[in-house]
């Protein structure tokens, strides 16, 4: 399965995606992803600003994350390791639940690095929920390091902040 950048063609298949993810996070009881966020929106502003990688399988995507420079204001009062690099972040990293456990969430982990790194950055940042512990563990295991928390409104838990170096 080939890494590719999502088009608008594919937008109401991305939607279909997070709504199938976003069940599930419901059925685990995890309420990181509800109505409010990722919204369609979110999504199509992704997509738009060509931010958006995915796997496509044979008729659906089946995981998909982003990667741009867009960082929480939150973020200013946590102690990262790369205070004079480029930074940019990692959001909405999401695999089908069927797909979930076949390493595509590591795949695209990667795929972001490597990208990230020829375009410079010198580190990325994650958040993620506390209570999403599936999450926590792939990118502990895959270098990251956590910087702190934060906190969103309409959140019951807050959120695990992390960051990995790129040099």
């Amino acid at each position: 399965m080939e890494i590719q950048k999502v088009g608008m063609e594919d937008y109401s298949a991305i939607l279909t995606l997070f709504k199938e993810v976003k069940a599930e996070l419901n059925k685990q009881n995890n309420d990181q992803w509800k109505w409010l966020y990722p919204n369609r929106f979110t999504h199509k502003t992704d997509i738009k600003n060509g931010s958006m990688y995915g796997i496509k399988g044979t008729n659906n995507w089946v995981a998909v994350v982003t990667l741009d420079d867009t960082q929480s204001d939150k973020y200013q009062s946590l102690s990262w390791k790369d205070t004079e690099g480029k930074v940019c972040c990692v959001h909405r990293l999401a695999v089908h639940p069927k797909q979930q456990g076949q390493g595509l969430g590591k795949k695209l982990l990667h795929y972001a690095e490597h990208l990230a790194r020829n375009q410079g950055y010198t580190s990325i940042r994650i958040d993620v929920y506390k209570t999403n512990e599936a999450a926590i563990a792939l990118y502990k295991n895959n270098g990251y390091e956590i910087a702190g928390e934060v906190r969103y409104p309409l959140r019951k838990s807050s959120y695990i902040s992390m960051e990995k170096q790129l040099n």
